[in-house]
C-alpha cells in the first residue's frame, strides 16, 4: 500500500490512516489532509507535512480541520522561523469572504430551480428535484472573458457568465 500511494500514476486515490503514516510516511504527490483527531507540536507539524511538498504542478497541501486544530498548530510553528509561519493559514475573514461569494454564485447559478424544496424538503423531494437542478446546471450560457459564447465541450464557467446576478 506504501509504494502505491507515492505513485502518482497509481488508481489509489484515497487512504485513511493514522499514527505511523501520518509522522513517518513521505509522500509528496499527496495533497490534502483531513484532521479528525487531537493533534499537538511535532506530530501535528509531520502530519501536515505529509502534504505539504512541492510536486510537480502542486504547488502546497491543503489541510482540512475539523476539529480546530489552528490554536495547536500556532503553537507548533512558534519553533519554525517568521517565514513559515507568515505562510500558514488563511486569513479567516478573507475565508468567509470566499465562502459567501462561492454561495452567491451558487444561489445565482440555480436561480429559478426550486432547490429549496430540496433542502427543506424529504428524500422523494431530493430525488425528484436533482434532475431539473443538473439540467439546468448543465444548460447555463459559458462565455468567455469578453462575453462571447462558448460553444466547445469546456463546461468551464467563467465568471462573467454571472453577470446577469451583479456577480461577474
Amino acid at each position: 500500500m506504501r509504494n502505491r500511494y507515492r505513485s502518482p500514476a497509481d488508481p489509489l486515490k484515497l487512504v485513511i490512516v493514522r499514527d505511523m503514516w501520518l509522522t513517518g510516511f513521505d509522500a509528496p504527490c499527496m495533497h490534502t489532509l483531513y484532521v479528525d483527531k487531537p493533534m499537538k507540536g511535532h506530530g501535528l507539524m509531520q502530519a501536515i507535512a505529509r502534504v505539504n511538498r512541492v510536486f510537480r504542478d502542486k504547488p502546497s497541501g491543503l489541510v482540512v480541520d475539523y476539529i480546530g486544530t489552528a490554536a495547536d498548530l500556532k503553537n507548533a510553528l512558534a519553533h519554525y522561523s517568521e517565514s513559515d509561519q507568515s505562510r500558514t493559514g488563511v486569513d479567516q475573514r478573507e475565508a468567509v469572504d470566499a465562502l459567501l461569494t462561492a454561495l452567491d454564485v451558487v444561489h445565482c447559478m440555480f436561480s429559478g430551480v426550486d432547490y429549496l424544496a430540496a433542502l427543506n424538503g424529504t428524500p422523494d423531494d431530493r430525488i425528484r428535484i436533482l434532475p431539473t437542478a443538473i439540467e439546468h446546471a448543465l444548460t447555463l450560457p459559458v462565455v468567455d472573458k469578453k462575453g462571447k459564447p462558448i460553444e466547445s465541450g469546456d463546461r468551464k464557467l467563467e465568471q462573467e457568465t454571472l453577470h446577469g446576478c451583479g456577480l461577474g
